[in-house]
């Protein structure tokens, strides 16, 4: 997987007390998430991005029982899943980093078609790979990439056209830029790409600190940008950064997030966890920063994780023992999608609604915390004040009328009791019980 996947030979879980609910695709804790939704099946998926409306999303895949030997570029129609999804790329080379322009229609990728219709080869696929292959994080820097424009009627542009990697590409809000990362001037290194229409106006450098910088985006007003790094600092690591560059290949086993203006002034480090934290995405409202890492304990374990842009207020997300990546939210601020292993069969495309108001489930007694979560705070703020015993008595009566049981919770009481209550939720989601009905039918007793 390029775009730099990483190449993990750790495809097992790790050992963990966090319970997965295969019913509702959610582990222990992830108060944040409900309706999880598994769009893709099997192989290995990555890099989902929505449409500016959210009804599509573009992200690249590879099915090793499949027709193609590398990555390809598909595009799935949120609003008729059972279609499947759509290959959009011509399926020669390795593609990879698709991104949406706000037109719906138009969008990017890169790809090494012009190279030839082979697979590209990394050096450590050979059957003498070099010693520096030796390592669990591996990234693929291919040359010959180059990002190519699909425009609304379908005919395609080429951006770039050299020998370099010219990767990692996201579009600006307003269409009339693209960041991308490039090794055009010696180095992996982020540059802005001015549009008019589908012409390349000029093409400008942003960041020039020796080391990896990448996978960037545009915040929501596109002032300013959001990029992982790795900066190597003695001697010893530049001659050993380089020489795997030489390789195309780098090794990413730290990274930390970055943020820039768009114009590549005000670059200001956010983390300092020492290990791999990547794939960042700015929060809805451009105040904080949603991104994997694995710096938490076990570091072949990555999850989400939220920050604000200063570096303060650390909030875990997800608690899968195996890997979140990738994660982006909707434009509407009403999802997050992500790739994952949870759920077995390979690294697969996810969908969730987003809980952008939890503070309050951590302190709300677990059934109260049930009723909230349903509501997810918009129709309901006055029922805060509902006694659990009373809400209790109108959910019993709810459920037997519904003559549904809550999964594993096969009683109110057990629900009552369960740590796990909010789990239970986007089950009772999934039965289209409306929540604003529920308001009606129970707060009305308050």
């Amino acid at each position: 997987m390029s775009c730099l996947f990483l190449f993990f030979v750790f495809l097992n879980p790790a050992p963990s007390d966090s319970k997965f609910y295969p019913q509702t695709l959610l582990y222990d804790g992830e108060i944040r998430l409900a309706n999880v939704v598994q769009l893709t099946s099997g192989g290995v998926n990555a890099e989902a991005y929505f449409s500016f409306d959210g009804k599509k999303i573009l992200y690249q895949g590879f099915d090793p029982h499949g027709s193609h030997r590398c990555d390809q570029i598909y595009l799935l129609n949120l609003e008729n899943l059972t279609a499947g999804p759509q290959l959009i790329s011509d399926g020669r080379g390795q593609t990879t980093c698709s991104f949406f322009f706000p037109d719906n229609s138009s969008f990017i990728y890169s790809t090494t078609s012009k190279a030839g219709a082979e697979c590209p080869k990394s050096v450590c696929e050979g059957s003498s790979p070099p010693k520096q292959c030796n390592n669990s994080y591996i990234w693929n820097i291919f040359n010959g990439f180059n990002i190519l424009l699909t425009d609304s009627t379908g005919k395609t542009h080429y951006l770039t056209d050299d020998s370099f990697y010219n990767a990692e590409g996201a579009v600006s809000p307003d269409g009339k830029s693209i960041v991308f990362t490039s090794t055009r001037g010696g180095d992996l290194d982020l540059w802005l790409m001015r549009l008019n229409g589908t012409e390349v106006v000029n093409i400008t450098q942003l960041t020039d600190i020796t080391g990896y910088d990448g996978g960037a985006f545009f915040s929501p007003l596109g002032d300013k940008i959001v990029y992982r790094a790795y900066h190597p600092k003695t001697a010893e690591e530049i001659t050993n950064y380089f020489q795997l560059l030489n390789l195309s290949i780098t090794k990413p086993l730290q990274m930390e997030i970055f943020t820039m203006n768009a114009d590549g002034s005000d670059q200001k480090q956010v983390t300092n966890f020492g290990y791999a934290s990547w794939a960042p995405y700015f929060y809805p409202d451009g105040s904080k920063i949603i991104f994997s890492s694995n710096h938490h304990g076990n570091h072949s374990v990555f999850n989400l994780f939220l920050i604000d842009q200063d570096g303060n207020n650390l909030e875990q997300i997800t608690t899968n023992p195996g890997l979140d990546m990738f994660p982006m939210f909707s434009y509407d601020k009403k999802k997050l999608i992500f790739v994952s292993n949870r759920n077995g069969n390979g690294f697969n495309v996810f969908m969730a609604d987003w809980i952008a108001d939890s503070a309050n489930l951590h302190t709300m007694s677990p059934m109260l915390r049930l009723f909230a979560y349903l509501c997810n705070f918009s129709n309901c703020s006055h029922c805060e004040n509902i006694q659990s015993k009373m809400l209790k008595s109108h959910l019993r009566i709810l459920i037997s009328v519904l003559k549904y049981k809550l999964l594993t919770c096969t009683t109110v009481d057990n629900v009552e009791n369960s740590p796990q209550a909010y789990h239970c939720i986007a089950q009772l989601k999934r039965w289209n019980v409306e929540c604003e009905h529920l308001c009606v039918g129970i707060c009305a007793f308050v």
